[in-house]
């Protein structure tokens, strides 16, 4: 019996410790230039971690973006073209960039629309690279 409290405590830090290390990715997106918002998701759309103002469905938008993903990356594979590297979406006032950030994750950011688009991918790429070696 003594083993398996163990072993539930076990599981219950590693549990503590994702749950860290995700709002650290979340806090290091938050600190790219022109970020608003944001999630970690899986790719599959299940909502990881977020930066969300509580007024919207964040598991529906982890859900989208990941569709939106996916979506472009069949078209890329039709039209016999590489995947794409991001996707941006622009609106009045914003805009919405979702990239891979490995096989499993992927981080979806609202940044404000007058944002430098390349910086911000360049931060945030460095920021999935290290998601896709840690999750």
């Amino acid at each position: 019996m003594l083993y398996e409290q163990r072993q539930g405590k076990v599981g219950m830090t590693e549990q503590l410790g994702l749950k860290e290390r995700i709002n650290r990715f979340i806090k290091d997106i938050m600190g790219v230039e022109g970020v608003r918002a944001c999630v970690l998701s899986s790719r599959d759309g299940i909502l990881m971690g977020k930066a969300f103002s509580d007024d919207i469905s964040v598991p529906s938008f982890a859900a989208m973006s990941a569709t939106l993903l996916a979506s472009a990356e069949a078209a890329a594979s039709i039209a016999h073209v590489p995947a794409p590297q991001k996707i941006v979406a622009t609106s009045e006032g914003a805009l919405m960039m979702v990239i891979s950030a490995g096989e499993r994750t992927l981080i979806a950011a609202i940044l404000k629309d007058d944002t430098d688009q390349e910086a911000a991918y360049t931060a945030l790429t460095e920021i999935a690279r290290e998601i896709a070696e840690v999750l």
